[in-house]
């Protein structure tokens, strides 16, 4: 019976051994793809490396923009008012012209009313002067002053 027990003892040690074996085979696949993978994460690292590198060049130009952006926003703000008070200014003055346009109306008005007045008075001075002419003529002749 030892024979036997021997017998199946190298019978497991040998499946054993081949179980060993196709283990070992299968470790050494995994072993080969761990070290495919692992090139690939190193080439994926430098790829991640490389764009974390344009992500904070980019972080600064957008800051940069940022601050342009700032300033244009305060510059627009500072035009707009400006804007407002030359439109307010603007206004003022259009109001003030219409309100000059009227008095010059008005005062050409008048003045077109004192004129007509002095020329009447004119024409009226005009007609005493001629007739006065013609008194003094008439005078001169009746006393012989020719």
């Amino acid at each position: 019976m030892e024979i036997n027990v021997e017998k199946q003892i190298l019978a497991a040690l040998q499946q054993i051994n081949d179980k060993l074996d196709s283990h070992s085979e299968i470790l050494e696949s995994h072993s080969e793809m761990l070290k495919e993978h692992s090139g690939i994460l190193k080439e994926h690292s430098g790829i991640l490396k490389e764009h974390s590198e344009m992500l904070k060049e980019h972080s600064v130009i957008l800051k940069s923009h940022s601050e342009m952006f700032k300033i244009q926003g305060e510059t627009l703000k500072e035009h707009t008012r400006l804007l407002s008070a030359l439109k307010t200014g603007q206004e003022s003055l259009k109001a003030e012209l219409n309100e000059m346009k009227l008095q010059n109306a008005k005062d050409f008005g008048e003045v077109k009313e004192q004129l007509e007045s002095h020329e009447t008075s004119i024409e009226m001075l005009k007609e005493d002067v001629w007739d006065n002419k013609k008194d003094i003529r008439r005078i001169q002749k009746t006393m012989g002053m020719n």
